[in-house]
Protein backbone atom coordinates (compact mmCIF):
# COMPACT_ATOMS: atom_id res chain seq x y z
CA UNK A 1 0.00 0.00 0.00
CA UNK A 2 1.04 3.48 -1.06
CA UNK A 3 3.20 5.48 1.98
CA UNK A 4 4.90 8.61 1.96
CA UNK A 5 7.71 10.21 4.73
CA UNK A 6 7.08 13.32 5.87
CA UNK A 7 10.26 14.70 7.55
CA UNK A 8 11.08 11.20 9.17
CA UNK A 9 6.89 10.54 10.00
CA UNK A 10 5.54 7.73 7.29
CA UNK A 11 2.28 8.55 6.28
CA UNK A 12 0.33 5.54 5.14
CA UNK A 13 -2.48 6.45 2.64
CA UNK A 14 -4.64 4.39 -0.12
CA UNK A 15 -7.01 5.54 -3.02
CA UNK A 16 -10.23 4.50 -4.17
CA UNK A 17 -12.26 5.01 -7.55
CA UNK A 18 -11.61 6.27 -11.04
CA UNK A 19 -8.08 8.14 -10.93
CA UNK A 20 -10.01 10.47 -13.78
CA UNK A 21 -12.52 11.66 -11.21
CA UNK A 22 -11.69 14.93 -8.82
CA UNK A 23 -9.60 14.10 -5.66
CA UNK A 24 -11.06 13.88 -2.60
CA UNK A 25 -9.30 13.68 0.64
CA UNK A 26 -10.82 11.49 3.52
CA UNK A 27 -9.24 12.18 6.96
CA UNK A 28 -11.22 10.38 9.56
CA UNK A 29 -11.15 10.74 13.49
CA UNK A 30 -9.00 9.99 16.84
CA UNK A 31 -8.94 6.59 17.03
CA UNK A 32 -10.02 6.07 13.71
CA UNK A 33 -7.72 4.94 10.38
CA UNK A 34 -8.85 5.19 6.84
CA UNK A 35 -10.87 1.73 7.05
CA UNK A 36 -13.51 3.97 8.99
CA UNK A 37 -14.55 5.26 5.77
CA UNK A 38 -15.13 2.07 4.38
CA UNK A 39 -17.12 0.52 7.07
CA UNK A 40 -19.25 3.85 7.27
CA UNK A 41 -19.93 3.32 3.48
CA UNK A 42 -18.85 6.58 2.69
CA UNK A 43 -16.11 5.39 0.10
CA UNK A 44 -19.45 3.16 -1.71
CA UNK A 45 -21.25 6.45 -1.62
CA UNK A 46 -18.52 9.16 -2.70
CA UNK A 47 -16.22 6.63 -4.73
CA UNK A 48 -18.72 7.11 -8.04
CA UNK A 49 -17.71 10.46 -8.18
CA UNK A 50 -14.69 11.32 -6.82
CA UNK A 51 -11.21 9.65 -6.58
CA UNK A 52 -10.93 9.31 -2.83
CA UNK A 53 -7.44 9.61 -0.89
CA UNK A 54 -8.22 8.10 2.56
CA UNK A 55 -4.72 9.27 4.74
CA UNK A 56 -4.24 7.17 7.96
CA UNK A 57 -3.33 10.29 10.19
CA UNK A 58 0.04 10.37 11.97
CA UNK A 59 -0.66 8.44 15.14
CA UNK A 60 -3.18 5.99 13.96
CA UNK A 61 -3.46 3.29 11.43
CA UNK A 62 -0.94 1.74 10.13
CA UNK A 63 1.13 5.62 10.11
CA UNK A 64 3.80 5.65 11.79
CA UNK A 65 3.19 7.09 15.91
CA UNK A 66 5.27 10.06 17.32
CA UNK A 67 5.21 9.64 21.09
CA UNK A 68 5.40 13.79 21.76
CA UNK A 69 2.70 16.45 21.71
CA UNK A 70 4.37 18.89 19.21
CA UNK A 71 4.78 15.95 16.62
CA UNK A 72 0.90 16.55 16.33
CA UNK A 73 0.89 20.75 16.18
CA UNK A 74 -1.42 21.73 13.29
CA UNK A 75 1.52 22.64 10.90
CA UNK A 76 2.66 18.74 11.01
CA UNK A 77 -0.99 17.23 10.47
CA UNK A 78 -1.15 19.93 7.43
CA UNK A 79 1.98 18.84 6.06
CA UNK A 80 1.11 15.31 6.11
CA UNK A 81 -1.74 15.44 3.82
CA UNK A 82 0.64 17.93 1.71
CA UNK A 83 3.17 14.95 1.39
CA UNK A 84 0.63 12.58 0.17
CA UNK A 85 -0.26 15.03 -2.39
CA UNK A 86 2.80 15.85 -3.64
CA UNK A 87 3.30 12.00 -3.78
CA UNK A 88 0.30 11.92 -6.24
CA UNK A 89 0.78 14.93 -7.97
CA UNK A 90 -2.44 16.53 -7.20
CA UNK A 91 -2.07 20.47 -6.67
CA UNK A 92 -6.06 21.19 -5.76
CA UNK A 93 -8.36 18.92 -3.83
CA UNK A 94 -11.75 18.73 -1.85
CA UNK A 95 -10.71 17.66 1.83
CA UNK A 96 -13.87 15.81 4.38
CA UNK A 97 -12.64 15.62 7.78
CA UNK A 98 -14.52 14.87 10.59
CA UNK A 99 -13.88 15.26 14.40
CA UNK A 100 -10.37 15.23 14.72
CA UNK A 101 -10.12 15.33 10.79
CA UNK A 102 -11.72 18.87 10.73
CA UNK A 103 -9.07 19.94 13.04
CA UNK A 104 -6.52 18.71 10.03
CA UNK A 105 -8.98 20.29 7.54
CA UNK A 106 -8.60 23.66 9.82
CA UNK A 107 -4.91 23.06 9.56
CA UNK A 108 -5.04 23.02 5.71
CA UNK A 109 -6.79 26.22 5.84
CA UNK A 110 -4.43 28.08 7.73
CA UNK A 111 -1.17 26.78 6.09
CA UNK A 112 -2.06 25.37 2.78
CA UNK A 113 -5.46 27.13 1.55
CA UNK A 114 -4.00 27.29 -1.97
CA UNK A 115 -4.36 23.58 -1.46
CA UNK A 116 -8.24 22.93 -1.28
CA UNK A 117 -10.85 23.41 -3.38
CA UNK A 118 -14.04 22.31 -1.07
CA UNK A 119 -13.98 21.50 2.74
CA UNK A 120 -16.56 19.13 4.84
CA UNK A 121 -15.91 19.20 8.32
CA UNK A 122 -18.10 17.06 10.17
CA UNK A 123 -18.31 17.16 14.12
CA UNK A 124 -16.13 20.52 14.72
CA UNK A 125 -16.13 23.36 15.80
CA UNK A 126 -13.80 25.66 15.71
CA UNK A 127 -14.36 27.69 18.35
CA UNK A 128 -13.26 25.45 20.70
CA UNK A 129 -12.46 21.70 19.28
CA UNK A 130 -13.48 18.92 21.29
CA UNK A 131 -11.37 15.87 22.03
CA UNK A 132 -12.39 12.71 23.39
CA UNK A 133 -12.34 11.41 27.14
CA UNK A 134 -8.88 10.26 27.87
CA UNK A 135 -7.75 6.88 27.17
CA UNK A 136 -6.62 4.45 29.95
CA UNK A 137 -3.06 4.81 30.73
CA UNK A 138 -1.35 1.71 29.35
CA UNK A 139 -1.79 0.00 26.18
CA UNK A 140 -2.55 -3.08 28.68
CA UNK A 141 -5.35 -1.43 30.17
CA UNK A 142 -6.49 0.22 26.96
CA UNK A 143 -6.34 -2.83 24.98
CA UNK A 144 -8.56 -4.67 27.58
CA UNK A 145 -11.11 -1.84 27.91
CA UNK A 146 -11.08 -2.22 23.93
CA UNK A 147 -11.53 -5.98 23.81
CA UNK A 148 -14.51 -6.10 26.85
CA UNK A 149 -16.11 -2.71 25.26
CA UNK A 150 -19.86 -4.07 24.60
CA UNK A 151 -21.74 -3.15 21.57
CA UNK A 152 -18.48 -2.39 18.88
CA UNK A 153 -18.25 -4.52 15.95
CA UNK A 154 -15.82 -6.71 14.95
CA UNK A 155 -14.01 -3.96 12.86
CA UNK A 156 -14.29 -0.76 15.49
CA UNK A 157 -12.97 -3.11 17.57
CA UNK A 158 -9.93 -3.83 15.21
CA UNK A 159 -9.11 -0.75 14.19
CA UNK A 160 -9.22 0.76 18.37
CA UNK A 161 -6.58 -2.00 18.95
CA UNK A 162 -4.44 -0.68 15.92
CA UNK A 163 -3.63 2.74 18.50
CA UNK A 164 -0.60 3.05 20.41
CA UNK A 165 -1.98 4.69 23.12
CA UNK A 166 1.00 6.96 23.97
CA UNK A 167 0.70 8.33 20.88
CA UNK A 168 -2.92 8.90 21.21
CA UNK A 169 -2.62 10.84 24.43
CA UNK A 170 0.17 12.78 22.69
CA UNK A 171 -2.44 13.59 19.74
CA UNK A 172 -5.47 14.45 22.17
CA UNK A 173 -3.07 16.73 23.94
CA UNK A 174 -2.01 18.66 21.16
CA UNK A 175 -6.04 20.05 20.54
CA UNK A 176 -5.71 22.58 23.83
CA UNK A 177 -4.98 25.88 21.92
CA UNK A 178 -6.07 24.23 18.51
CA UNK A 179 -8.61 26.98 18.02
CA UNK A 180 -8.82 28.23 14.73
CA UNK A 181 -11.64 30.28 14.17
CA UNK A 182 -10.05 33.02 11.96
CA UNK A 183 -8.58 30.81 9.55
CA UNK A 184 -11.80 28.80 9.42
CA UNK A 185 -14.11 31.72 8.92
CA UNK A 186 -12.31 34.34 6.85
CA UNK A 187 -10.96 32.22 4.44
CA UNK A 188 -12.61 32.39 1.04
CA UNK A 189 -12.27 28.13 0.25
CA UNK A 190 -16.18 26.85 0.02
CA UNK A 191 -17.03 25.17 3.66
CA UNK A 192 -19.78 22.59 4.72
CA UNK A 193 -19.98 22.15 8.41
CA UNK A 194 -22.56 19.31 9.60
CA UNK A 195 -22.82 18.22 13.34
CA UNK A 196 -25.22 15.98 15.15
CA UNK A 197 -27.81 17.61 17.60
CA UNK A 198 -26.62 16.04 20.39
CA UNK A 199 -23.07 16.57 19.96
CA UNK A 200 -21.62 18.93 22.27
CA UNK A 201 -19.58 21.09 19.07
CA UNK A 202 -23.17 21.26 17.63
CA UNK A 203 -23.64 25.10 18.40
CA UNK A 204 -20.16 25.71 17.09
CA UNK A 205 -20.40 24.12 14.28
CA UNK A 206 -24.14 25.71 13.42
CA UNK A 207 -22.85 29.40 14.41
CA UNK A 208 -19.44 28.46 12.26
CA UNK A 209 -21.84 27.82 9.23
CA UNK A 210 -23.41 30.90 9.26
CA UNK A 211 -20.59 33.10 10.41
CA UNK A 212 -17.80 31.91 8.00
CA UNK A 213 -17.06 33.01 4.45
CA UNK A 214 -19.06 31.08 1.92
CA UNK A 215 -20.05 28.03 4.22
CA UNK A 216 -22.98 26.25 4.85
CA UNK A 217 -24.19 23.81 7.74
CA UNK A 218 -26.71 21.25 7.96
CA UNK A 219 -27.61 19.45 11.04
CA UNK A 220 -28.08 15.70 11.77
CA UNK A 221 -31.16 15.29 13.84
CA UNK A 222 -30.92 13.20 17.13
CA UNK A 223 -27.71 12.27 16.75
CA UNK A 224 -24.44 12.28 19.24
CA UNK A 225 -20.68 12.36 18.17
CA UNK A 226 -20.32 9.03 16.44
CA UNK A 227 -23.89 8.70 15.42
CA UNK A 228 -23.58 11.78 13.26
CA UNK A 229 -20.10 10.99 11.98
CA UNK A 230 -21.82 6.80 10.64
CA UNK A 231 -24.95 8.95 9.27
CA UNK A 232 -24.42 8.52 5.73
CA UNK A 233 -27.48 8.14 4.00
CA UNK A 234 -28.26 11.93 5.37
CA UNK A 235 -24.75 13.35 4.92
CA UNK A 236 -23.81 11.33 1.90
CA UNK A 237 -26.26 13.14 -0.69
CA UNK A 238 -25.55 16.55 0.85
CA UNK A 239 -22.06 16.31 0.18
CA UNK A 240 -22.18 15.42 -2.88
CA UNK A 241 -24.73 17.88 -3.75
CA UNK A 242 -22.28 20.81 -2.38
CA UNK A 243 -19.49 19.16 -3.83
CA UNK A 244 -21.15 19.40 -7.08
CA UNK A 245 -21.86 23.14 -6.76
CA UNK A 246 -17.99 23.53 -6.82
CA UNK A 247 -17.82 22.45 -10.59
CA UNK A 248 -16.78 25.58 -12.06
CA UNK A 249 -13.49 25.14 -10.35
CA UNK A 250 -11.00 23.75 -12.39
CA UNK A 251 -9.55 20.29 -10.73
CA UNK A 252 -5.98 19.51 -11.25
CA UNK A 253 -4.43 15.82 -11.13
CA UNK A 254 -2.22 13.39 -12.87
Amino acid sequence: MPRVDNAGVGINYELEGDPNHPPLVLQHGTTGDLDTWRDRGYTTRLGERYRLVLIDARGAGRSDKPHDVESFSQACRASDVVAVLDDLNIDRTHFFGYSMGGLIGAAMLRHHPERLIGLILGGYNPYNPRSLARPPETQEEFDREVKSRPGLSEEDRTRLLRNDVIALHASIASWTGAESPLNVLQNSVAKLFFCGTEDPSFEGAKRAGAEANNARFFPVEGEDHGGAGAAVDLAAPRILEFLGSLSDVEVAGD
